[in-house]
This record gives structure tokens, sequence and C-alpha cells, in this order.
């Protein structure tokens, strides 16, 4: 049954799929086991976020509350809030364009806005995946391949707690996509899709 969704596929498995801020930053050296590390670190909190989100989304007001549910939700408010100020203070105008991207736990796909690396140059794609977390993901690459302006890295070193957040990320995309294709399907369709 088709769902009038793409599924978007990168290196033979589901990719995430949106456009957001994509910044390349080319490196001279490889990476320290330290920085790799640090790195790890800092994208698998940034992805446990993201992938709660996800799961979790704002519920609508319709819904039966539990008896904690206006304290959670003034709790989660007040967060939210602070996390978007941090954000603005944090980054200010330093946010890079947005631009099509489409990643998963083995590289990425992204059109760039700039001049394009060579193929074989070391670097480090920096993917903000929410607006109200000032923290980038940040990968860790190698370009594999560049097709005019669009770019192909695959990823360096990725720990398999970060590459299974970013698949699960991916497929949580996907299903709320298909979710949302659903419900903007008329009536009339649906019903006509059920004689069939």
């Amino acid at each position: 049954m088709n769902e009038g969704v793409d599924t978007v596929v990168l290196y033979n498995e589901l990719a995430y799929h949106d456009v957001l801020p994509v910044e390349w930053q080319a490196r001279s050296r490889p990476l320290t086991s330290f920085e790799h590390s640090t790195l790890a670190e800092a994208n698998l909190m940034l992805l446990q976020a993201c992938t709660a989100v996800e799961e979790h989304p704002i519920r609508d007001q319709g819904e039966d509350p539990g008896p904690l549910a206006g304290e959670i939700a003034r709790l989660d408010f007040k967060l939210n809030l602070v996390l978007q100020l941090l954000s603005k203070l944090v980054m200010k105008d330093r946010m890079p364009p947005s631009t099509t991207i489409q990643f998963n736990a083995h590289g990425a796909s992204w059109t760039i806005l700039g001049p394009a690396p060579e193929v074989g140059s070391h670097g480090l794609l920096r993917i903000h995946l929410r607006g109200s977390l000032p923290q980038p993901l940040d990968m860790p690459s190698v370009v594999s391949r560049v097709e005019g302006a669009q770019v192909h890295v695959r990823f360096e070193g990725l720990s398999d707690a970060v590459g299974e957040l970013i698949q699960r990320l991916a497929f949580l995309r996907h299903r709320r996509d298909v979710a949302d294709a659903r419900k903007a399907r008329s009536p009339a369709e649906e019903s006509a899709e059920s004689r069939e």
C-alpha cells in the first residue's frame, strides 16, 4: 500500500531526511581518541534527547490527562523555554544555512551551499537537528563522493550506541511522516481504497 511517503535510503539503509542547518568543517589532522570520545558522548546525549522528543511528541490538549499531567506540562514548558533561550544565546547569528540532508549510521548526503570539499578529505559534518538545542550532531567524516553540489560522506569512528540512535531517529521520522500522510488523506480516498 502506498502511503504517499517516499522512503529515503542511503548506503542501502533507511535514512533521516530533512532540511536542516548543516555545516562542513574541514580538518587538517585526524581526531585524537580523546576528541572522538568527547564527540561520541555529546552526540549520544543529543540523540537521546531527539529520539525522546520523536517518540513522545507534545500531546493534544484533548487527551485525558493523568493526575500529574498539569505539573509535568508546566515543567516541560519551563525546560523548553530555558533550552530555547540558551540556544539563542549560544548560537546568536552563528547558525549555518539550511539545506537538504539525508543521513543514517553509515554516512550522509547533502546539498552544499558553498565550495565542495575534495573527495578523500576529512572533516566534521555538523547537523543541527533542532532549533531549540544549541548543540549540533558533530560527525567525523571522510568525503566519499562529490556530484556537483551534492556531497556524500562516510562517518568515521561511530560508536554502536550512536549508530543505533541515528537509525532509531531515522525510523521514528519515517513512521511520523507515514502517519502524517495518512492523516492528510481525505476520507473519500480511504473509503475508495477499502472498497478495492
